[in-house]
């Protein structure tokens, strides 16, 4: 039966790797092996200690099919998938132990199959969703009880109150819990470990680096400097057989290409067949072991890639080809998210980019966009694919910085002699450094919408610290300017301040985005009290506030929420006249106010608005349309937040939801 299942498994791939009858509009026909009618569910196999069960099945060209999950002749759960493997993966946990049919049908080929099988639920451990929280009638101040780090290399995830991660059903993961909204952390959560925290109780869901991880428990062990694995008598166990102790949706790694990024690296691209970059792909499944594989894919909730290489950008068909192939690998090893850092439709390296707002809904004339992205494979096992048919697979952009864009709006930079040297300017065409907030507005937005149009997730990697290549020579360290005072050559020596960190992470939300990286590699000796201002933005986000209805929180409606971005209406004038400001405008205008609205059809609404830089309208009105019906609100002076306890009198931000 292993090898019956193992031959179906390779021609069912070999299938797969073929478009969609459904997208090409042909007849539908009987799904068939080597021309023969073939369409059979072989087993049910209930995961080790979950409530996730595999459907293994066979029928070469089913490409794409509805599973349901049927009692008494009454089908309780279903969902409709494009498997890359003969199983397909369904979430039972609502379910009550009992015997229940497993049934297959192909949607873009004909035939069904069903079979009958045991499911014995285990008691699940209480989520974070489930837990307790205090819902509020209006957002108070988080920051109130939270001062400025005054040590370097650590932060106060102590000091704000538990957040909750609201989890949904995730069709793309077999009805899995995940979030919505998913914050993952690329970076070592040492802070929080010292201080006896979850990080998923403040917000962060997966953290991708983790070299705190025990060996032969948590993690298999570098072979090459650490002892193997043993069991009970002593034999070793091999990284197949290893199973990780974490939850497999707590699972999350960081890599690199084969070779790097390096110039052998791109050759090794730009050389390789088709076929061994994919299977260099199938290669990256952390170090978690694959002895809980699911259908031949090992459990790894996100993986990144970090490819800096011309290779990732498509530039022509050969390595649009050679890309595609190792990310198509990346996607048939884990059975969660391949985050493809570095390779994006709008392949304009972090900067403002106009073009990114489409001309009209889904029209774009004015910006090249990356052929990985929105157009088919040529060759091989990728001809007629696209990154579209395994929507796992989700670009993750950057945005960066340089230290002097976090600095406040007419700063005078001295020497540390003390002579003046020029005063910072973030808006205009007389500026001397770049806005930050609004190239996060800009770029990420436009780049959630237009993931989006594809059906597609899409990942902001919004960073804090200021890590950006700097545009001049003998500069270093993600400054503008070598000449200053503030100046630290010793490489990424600053971060955003807290009130930007806050801001950025409200507004990644407020993009549409649908998972956030939080990526740095700071050096030691760094003050990190701008991680106080990201798990600000997580605690808003996950704190339910009462409404009419019931009681609900930002991630709770972000399932349901129509994000209105670059439309979201604003008067400066009380409603005589009405403006909508895309990301360049806040760059342009110092008076232009970041307000972003989001609501769901049934009529719940948030609003958030913020002063990066202490010159934006301070009064306005607010107003969005739903289901035909205007809703208006007014911000006043008065209605503004503090970031910072000791500076009670900053009008930093608003937010309401209602």
């Amino acid at each position: 039966m292993k090898q019956l299942i193992f031959l179906i498994a390779l021609a069912t791939l070999a299938c797969a790797n073929r478009e969609s009858k459904l997208e090409q509009n042909e007849p539908i026909k009987p799904c068939a092996c080597d021309g023969r009618p073939f369409f059979k569910v072989l087993k049910i196999q209930q995961v080790p200690n979950s409530n996730f069960i595999n459907i293994f099945f066979g029928a070469c060209e089913a490409y794409q099919v509805k599973w349901e999950v049927v009692k008494d002749g009454k089908v309780l759960v279903t969902g409709i998938v494009k498997p890359t493997t003969s199983a397909v993966g369904a979430y039972l946990g609502s379910l009550s132990e009992g015997n229940y049919i497993a049934r297959l049908s192909g949607v873009n080929c004909s035939g069904k199959s069903e079979i009958p099988f045991q499911f014995r639920p285990i008691e699940e451990k209480k989520s974070l969703s489930q837990q307790s929280q205090i819902a509020y009638d209006s957002y108070p101040n988080f920051f109130d009880n939270v001062p400025v780090e005054t040590q370097t290399d650590t932060y106060s995830p102590e000091k704000f109150p538990t957040t909750q991660i609201a989890l949904s059903p995730d069709s793309l993961m077999g009805g899995m819990p995940t979030p919505a909204f998913a914050v993952i952390f690329d970076k070592p959560i040492d802070v929080f470990q010292k201080k006896g925290i979850d990080h998923r109780t403040r917000g962060i869901y997966v953290s991708l680096v983790h070299p705190e991880y025990r060996p032969c428990n948590e993690r298999y062990p570098n072979i090459q400097y650490e002892a193997p694995c043993k069991d009970g008598t002593g034999k070793e166990i091999s990284y197949e057989d290893f199973i990780s102790t974490i939850e497999p949706t707590r699972r999350g790694f960081f890599a690199y290409p084969p070779k790097g990024n390096s110039a052998e690296g791109e050759q090794y691209f730009l050389t390789q067949p088709e076929q061994k970059l994919y299977e260099a792909g199938l290669d990256y499944h952390g170090s978690f072991g694959r002895g809980d594989a699911v259908g031949g894919k090992a459990q790894v909730m996100f993986q990144t890639m970090d490819t800096e290489m011309n290779i990732s950008n498509g530039p022509d068909n050969k390595s649009k080809n050679k890309y595609m192939a190792f990310l198509k690998g990346m996607g048939d090893a884990i059975t969660g998210y391949v985050l493809a850092m570095y390779s994006n439709t709008f392949p304009g390296v972090g900067n403002f980019q106009a073009g990114r707002y489409p001309k009209n809904k889904n029209e774009y004339s004015s910006i090249a966009q990356n052929p990985i992205w929105t157009e088919a494979g040529d060759n091989g096992l990728i001809k007629g694919w696209r990154l579209t048919d395994n929507r796992r697979i989700v670009e993750a952009e950057e945005v960066s910085c340089l230290a002097e864009d976090g600095y406040e709006q007419g700063m005078t930079l001295k020497t540390k002699e003390g002579r003046v040297l020029r005063n910072i300017n973030h808006f205009g065409s007389n500026a001397n450094v770049e806005h930050a907030l609004a190239k996060i507005i800009h770029i990420t937005e436009t780049g959630a919408y237009r993931a989006h149009l594809d059906g597609r997730k899409y990942c902001s990697q919004a960073k804090i610290i200021a890590d950006r290549n700097p545009p001049y020579n003998n500069t270093s360290g993600g400054f503008w300017y070598n000449d200053h005072a503030q100046y630290d050559p010793q490489g990424f020596g600053a971060y955003l301040p807290r009130h930007l960190a806050f801001m950025e992470g409200m507004m990644v939300f407020f993009s549409g985005t649908d998972i956030w990286n939080i990526w740095d590699r700071a050096k030691p000796g760094l003050n990190q009290d701008p991680y106080n201002g990201i798990l600000g933005a997580l605690t808003y986000l996950g704190t339910k506030i009462k409404t009419s209805t019931g009681s609900y929180s930002m991630l709770d409606l972000r399932p349901n929420l129509q994000f209105m971005l670059w439309e979201s209406e604003i008067s400066y004038d009380g409603g005589r006249t009405w403006q909508q400001h895309k990301g360049t405008d806040f760059k342009a205008n110092p008076q232009a106010l970041p307000l972003r609205i989001a609501y769901t059809k049934e009529g719940k609404i948030a609003i958030f608005a913020c002063r990066p830089y202490n010159t934006e309208a301070q009064s306005c009105q607010w107003r969005v349309k739903i289901n035909n019906r205007w809703v208006t609100g007014q911000i006043t002076e008065k209605d503004w937040k503090s970031c910072y306890p000791a500076q009670t009198g900053r009008k930093d931000f608003y937010l309401k939801m209602e």
